[in-house]
């Protein structure tokens, strides 16, 4: 069993690790569904048919959704702990009053906290880490499609971030600029742009921004002096973190003006 990775460099010239090589872990094959995790089931010496199996995951998945919408945790011992967590929509300093209604709740989403064997320790300890053969074009990263699902050489998936041809680099994403007025008198208006398609994350406390932070939508109004920081996410892939202080004149650093215009 192995773990597969391969390795890239980051060509962004605008970006603080620009020429540093990173590994990034890939997938071989076509992705496992319901069917195919049924028929390997069946295939380690059990009594029951795939057909059963099926039945029997199938069912598992609608009840770990029900039983997570009715706000349980489910664990699967040895694998994971299924459970609802919740998106803020992290627009300025938020009170207990503001969550009175439900306005302020970006979405709902699906966690997956691993315990048991498949903790971080014990993956990284269990793991044959293993480079990708670079004749190796099966393979795919992140949720995107593999790169040739027929097996042939030189295939490529239309719009695909990865290329299978042998010493090619995977997509890296070009961090996006952050525009406005500093130093400023009273407000200053931030506007965030980055490569098309891709869409931008930011934070405004000094944290490092993630696919989890606020959706940048419109211009940002600042009140005081505060660290804009942002992110572009593309296909799955992130790109560096863009930094940028605003000061407002006589304020001090004390950051933390944020107006949402509500």
């Amino acid at each position: 069993m192995s773990v597969f990775y391969r390795k890239y460099q980051n060509k962004n010239q605008y970006s603080v690790s620009y020429g540093k090589w990173f590994a990034r872990a890939v997938t071989i094959g076509k992705t496992v569904t319901v069917d195919d995790l049924a028929k390997h089931m069946s295939e380690h010496n059990t009594p029951y048919s795939k057909g059963a199996i099926k039945g029997v995951l199938t069912d598992m998945i609608d009840c770990i959704r029900e039983l997570m919408l009715e706000g349980k945790a489910v664990k699967l011992d040895g694998l994971a702990i299924f459970s609802a967590g919740i998106k803020t929509k992290k627009k300025g300093a938020l009170t207990s009053e503001d969550f009175s209604t439900t306005k302020h709740i970006d979405s709902v989403y699906m966690r997956a906290r691993a315990t048991g064997e498949f903790t971080r320790a014990e993956l990284t300890k269990a793991g044959n880490v293993t480079e990708l053969p670079k004749n190796y074009t099966d393979y795919h990263e992140d949720d995107d499609e593999p790169q040739n699902p027929s097996g042939g050489s030189g295939s490529q998936n239309s719009g695909s971030s990865n290329s299978g041809n042998s010493g090619s680099q995977a997509e890296t994403v070009a961090a996006p600029t952050i525009s406005g007025e500093t130093p400023f008198d009273n407000t200053t208006q931030v506007t965030l742009s980055g490569p098309d398609g891709a869409e931008i994350r930011y934070t405004v406390d000094g944290s490092a921004p993630t696919a989890e932070s606020s959706l940048y939508s419109e211009a940002l109004t600042l009140t005081d002096t505060v660290i804009v920081k942002a992110i572009a996410i593309k296909n799955g892939v992130s790109s560096e973190v863009a930094s940028k202080t605003f000061t407002k004149n006589g304020s001090g650093d004390n950051g933390g003006g944020f107006d949402t215009g509500s």
